[in-house]
């Protein structure tokens, strides 16, 4: 069992019951099945010091359960939700939370500061899969005092959803990774977020050199990144911050967060 403030990882099948504390302020699980008796409600329940948590892919995921844990965790600051499509109720194909979700983390949790929304394996074509819509991201990061955003694979994150997220009174860093539907509109939005000081773009084949000139005439950001993103030069990013980071090319699946299994692999879809 960890101590009071070490971090706790529990990877694999089966795991401890040992790791519920209540001091435990930091807490990964990766790569999990919970068991339907048990679930994270109970493997969770004592974990009321929690400020940061990590669930990557782990299966068996409850809505219900996660509402339950936002509740308790009110001193949550951290939160990173890295989520894949499986069948839920009704025959349906998605991650399993949604914006009933972030609803209730949003009104549970009024210290977070820094989200991670991971959507592996989740289609552009078939944006009901990320379970999520962009109003309730949106009115998550509208809600809260978050610094931090990081969007993975999110699809349904469109320049609307730019010029809602620039409204957010403290968001400060902002980082897109597969993120195909955001376009130089919503870089032009998100520029007019108040405290907005560094962008990080990886993988976002619809902005172009265009968003980088908006990005150089606003003489705003301290720090900007964009990693293979097509459309984008390295001319095109001179200016646009105080300092810049550019790679041309596209990063393997691998070296993305969250993206570490191959997401074009073939699967049956619910009838």
């Amino acid at each position: 069992m960890a101590g009071a403030s070490d971090p706790s990882f529990v990877s694999g099948y089966p795991y401890s019951y040992d790791i519920c504390c209540d001091n435990l302020k930091d807490l990964r699980l990766a790569h999990i099945i919970t068991e339907p008796e048990i679930g994270l409600r109970f493997l969770l329940g004592k974990c009321k010091a929690l400020e940061t948590l990590y669930l990557e892919y782990v299966i068996c995921l409850k809505e219900n359960e996660m509402i339950a844990l936002f509740q308790r965790c009110n001193n949550l600051k951290t939160i990173s939700l890295r989520l894949m499509p499986l069948h839920c109720e009704g025959y349906e194909y998605r991650t399993p939370l949604t914006d009933v979700s972030l609803k209730a983390l949003a009104l549970s949790c009024p210290m977070l500061q820094a989200v991670e929304l991971t959507f592996t394996f989740c289609e552009p074509d078939w944006p009901t899969e990320i379970g999520f819509t962009q109003e309730g991201i949106v009115a998550l990061i509208q809600s809260c005092p978050i610094r931090a955003l990081l969007l993975n694979g999110a699809s349904i994150l469109y320049d609307e959803g730019m010029e809602g997220l620039s409204s957010a009174q403290f968001l400060e860093t902002l980082e897109l990774v597969d993120c195909m539907s955001v376009t130089d509109a919503g870089i032009s939005h998100i520029i007019q977020a108040p405290c907005m000081s560094s962008l990080i773009l990886r993988k976002c084949e619809n902005v172009t050199d265009r968003g980088m000139a908006e990005l150089a005439r606003s003489q705003k950001l301290e720090s900007l990144t964009v990693i293979g993103c097509r459309q984008i030069s390295q001319e095109g990013v001179h200016g646009a911050a105080k300092s810049v980071c550019y790679l041309a090319e596209i990063e393997s699946h691998d070296s993305l967060k969250g993206m570490n299994m191959n997401r074009n692999r073939k699967r049956r879809r619910s009838p």
